[in-house]
């Protein structure tokens, strides 16, 4: 059993499953609908869980009805909440996504995540007291860093969820240890895999890989770049794989080297996109 922070977004999500996605002006009604907690942390948190680990996360959510679902879904995965939003009774981080059941692909409308900030004390080094790894998701940038210096002192590992670029992120960057990137991740300037692995090599970050939906994970560890294959599965869904696959992620790379923890980690998303919704492949799969 190993010890993970998370510290990052969680959002309340409703996600209907349609035959298609909805043409201008219609009105389609949905095969299956599910509301649970979303976000990059919070999926990944819950991912790291069910593989038995001690987890916590960091995050705002508050006290209004819509975001009982989501707090509620978050600790009945085991997952230690710490909820530090500044502005309680706002509602929260709201999605609607909706997934496209002949092809699994999704389309996601959410509320503005760029205002929402974190009190001072959801950074203390107690919370790291005897963790093994530290991710970071982008958001809540100021915590963000803050964590991740208090990481650095006590020699814990950082992984960096690289959704997207955000601004700021380059100060967080020379305290990274592990950035396992989406292909929507570019910072200034980058528009190839190899221009985005030279700026982070920049940085001091020597493992970092991209990610790029079905096709082979691209991995730089230590200057050498190769191809990680990922599992040919029939999909379903993919709602929530790249975060499940950061839960992972940060589970074997605390007894694997860096490609083994890509590929295994590859493997869990693969298998979680087999079933429908972001929690089904805990019930249906068991991973050591």
């Amino acid at each position: 059993m190993y010890k993970g922070v998370f510290l990052g977004l969680a959002t309340a999500d409703s996600i209907f499953y349609l035959p298609h996605h909805p043409r201008n002006n219609e009105k389609i009604k949905a095969e299956r609908q599910l509301s649970f907690a979303g976000g990059p942390a919070a999926n990944a948190a819950i991912a790291f869980a069910a593989f038995g680990n001690r987890t916590t996360l960091i995050t705002g959510l508050g006290v209004h009805p819509l975001a009982f679902v989501a707090k509620q879904d978050i600790t009945d995965h085991q997952v230690h909440l710490i909820d530090c939003t500044d502005q309680p009774r706002r509602p929260p981080i709201l999605a609607a996504i909706m997934v496209d059941l002949s092809t699994g692909e999704r389309a996601v409308v959410y509320s503005n995540t760029d205002v929402r900030k974190l009190r001072p004390e959801a950074v203390s080094e107690s919370i790291l007291e005897d963790t093994d790894i530290l991710m970071l998701d982008g958001y809540y940038l100021p915590q963000a860093l803050q964590m991740a210096e208090l990481a650095r002192s006590l020699h814990i590992p950082v992984v960096l969820d690289g959704g997207s670029w955000k601004e700021g992120l380059d100060a967080l960057l020379p305290l990274v240890d592990f950035a396992v990137c989406s292909s929507n991740f570019q910072p200034p300037g980058c528009t190839t895999a190899e221009e985005v692995f030279t700026c982070l090599q920049g940085h001091g970050i020597n493992s970092i890989a991209i990610t790029r939906d079905g096709n082979p994970i691209l991995a730089c560890a230590r200057g050498t770049i190769s191809e990680v294959p990922v599992m040919d599965v029939r999909v379903m869904d993919t709602l929530g794989a790249g975060d499940i696959f950061h839960g992972a992620f940060c589970h074997y790379i605390l007894s694997s080297d860096f490609l083994l923890s890509l590929a295994r980690a590859g493997e869990v998303a693969s298998l979680a996109c087999t079933s429908l919704g972001a929690r089904a492949w805990i019930e249906q799969e068991k991973f050591a």
